[in-house]
């Protein structure tokens, strides 16, 4: 898997998985950033939604690992989109 990423073939497949997981991160940081769900931030939305599916992908290497990645991924996105959640007004 870390060699069709176009990572080192050594790289262990859990490094290649955090690694997607930041960079899904901050491309999800660049959307909330926006301040109105501009058309231009779409392909950064598309690319944190690509960066998590490889991450899942690159950890499938080791089925038992999936659980734990799953719960690091929701959790780390969901705090990065918590302080942006309780910015939008309710009717």
């Amino acid at each position: 898997m870390a060699r069709d990423l176009g990572a080192p073939a050594d790289l262990p497949s859990d490094a290649v998985a955090e690694a997607l997981l930041q960079a899904c991160e901050e491309a999800l940081d660049r959307v909330l950033r926006s301040a109105d769900g501009e058309r231009e931030t779409a392909l950064d939305l598309l690319s944190a939604d690509a960066y998590v599916t490889y991450a899942f992908e690159a950890a499938a290497d080791d089925p038992s690992r999936l659980p734990a990645l799953a719960e690091r991924a929701m959790r780390r996105i969901a705090d990065r989109a918590a302080p942006h959640l309780t910015a939008i007004e309710r009717p």
